[in-house]
């Protein structure tokens, strides 16, 4: 005589198929998350640099054309009095050095920003994987595919 009480103890097929698409279903939130949380992150960094940026041009177009002047006029006055050219090269060399380090700033943040999330990349690749795991084994575990985030 078959042994009832072990047939009736294992879940249908229903509720695994069941469980499973809840599974999935808070999976898939929760990389949905995790995704617009890193395209936050990468937002932000792109808006500091955007700031640097945006000092850098400040910086070198107001404050800079006449404070050019006032260098030439200097270096003409008290280091080389007949050459008034080489005194505007002499500005401009300078002025070139610091807008390159705010440049130079600018792109190092923008450098950092990623606009593929990694970790959310990385997290999908487990979860097919886990899930390739599941559909393989002999039976589905409900809430298997659940991790803490």
């Amino acid at each position: 005589m078959p042994d009832l009480n072990s047939v009736e103890s294992q879940p249908s097929l229903a509720a695994l198929v069941g469980g499973l698409v809840e599974d999935t279903q808070q999976l898939v939130r929760q990389e949905a998350a995790l995704a617009r949380r890193e395209i936050g992150e990468e937002l932000d960094k792109t808006k500091e640099g955007a700031t640097f940026m945006a000092l850098a041009l400040v910086v070198l177009a107001q404050v800079g054309l006449l404070f050019a002047f006032t260098l030439v006029k200097l270096v003409q006055q008290y280091l080389l009095p007949n050459q008034e050219w080489l005194c505007f090269a002499i500005v401009t060399a300078l002025y070139s050095i610091v807008g390159g380090l705010f440049l130079w700033a600018a792109l190092t943040k923008f450098h950092q920003v990623h606009l593929i999330p990694r970790r959310s990349v990385e997290s999908i690749r487990d979860d097919v994987q886990a899930v390739t795991a599941t559909v393989a084994g002999d039976r589905p575990q409900p809430n298997a595919l659940l991790r803490q985030r």
